[in-house]
């Protein structure tokens, strides 16, 4: 599958998802009930698109919780006018911007630096990474292994496979996968699915902390080639009253 994302590319409508949504019942999202939330991100800003409901929830009921950075996030625009380490220097401004705005005054955040855009050709580092940190009474929450963006799914594989390993429970978030996956159809396990609604304010904070991501979403030059990463419409899919979490730790890899 080639994933897409422009602003004539841009999946379905939020029209849509939302009708979808609104004719499943999916069962609330289980309480957490481990020692330590421990978010695992591909990209800066993963951790709040995917989980920022989540991180808010955990940090309102005085749970530990950690983020894994696996990369730097410092290949995002291929014509940028500047360089990988400023861009990676300005996403990691962003990404601890993005989280104090969640609420997190000192966020806890793990770079393993490893390179944007090839997570899988160094998957032997994150498997072990990932198993030294985790613990047994751990949540893991990754990128869903079938996200659709390469860094997304082995990011998420590794993590089940770790803390399948270490005796840890996980859960996967969806990003790209409410760009390409059908509606009405089943391409995302929703029988697998969980469901934790967010409240007028804990919505409000993850708009406010997704506005953080301007290298994301604002053209980094007046090129064509530098559009938005997250034109409007796809930056809207994670400003819903509600994130989906995939229970796929059963299932094989």
């Amino acid at each position: 599958m080639e994933l897409i994302v422009d602003e004539v590319h841009c999946g379905p409508t939020e029209l849509a998802w939302n009708d979808r949504m609104s004719r499943l019942a999916l069962p609330a999202l289980r309480p957490i009930r481990e020692r330590r939330v421990v978010i695992v991100a591909p990209h800066p800003d993963d951790e709040v698109l995917g989980a920022g409901g989540l991180i808010q929830r955990a940090l309102r009921d005085k749970q530990i919780v950690e983020i894994i950075a696996v990369t730097d996030g410092e290949a995002s625009h291929s014509n940028a006018p500047v360089q990988p380490k400023e861009l990676a220097a300005l996403r990691e401004r962003e990404s601890m911007l993005a989280l104090q705005r969640l609420g997190w005054n000192r966020p806890s955040i793990t770079r393993l630096h490893l390179p944007d855009g090839n997570v899988r050709g160094h998957l032997r580092e994150l498997n072990e990474a990932l198993a030294d940190f985790l613990l047994p009474d751990d949540l893991c929450v990754a990128p869903w292994r079938s996200d659709g963006h390469p860094d997304h799914d082995a990011t998420g594989e590794a993590a089940v496979r770790a803390s399948r390993g270490v005796g840890a429970r996980s859960l996967s978030y969806l990003v790209w996968a409410w760009h390409w996956a059908d509606p009405e159809g089943a391409d995302i396990p929703w029988a697998q699915s969980e469901r934790l609604s967010l409240g007028r304010r804990s919505q409000a904070r993850k708009r406010w902390s997704s506005l953080a991501f301007q290298t994301q979403i604002r053209p980094l030059g007046p090129t064509v080639a530098e559009a938005p990463i997250l034109p409007a419409p796809l930056l809207r899919r994670f400003w819903r009253s509600y994130e989906i979490f995939v229970d796929d730790c059963g299932d094989n890899l």
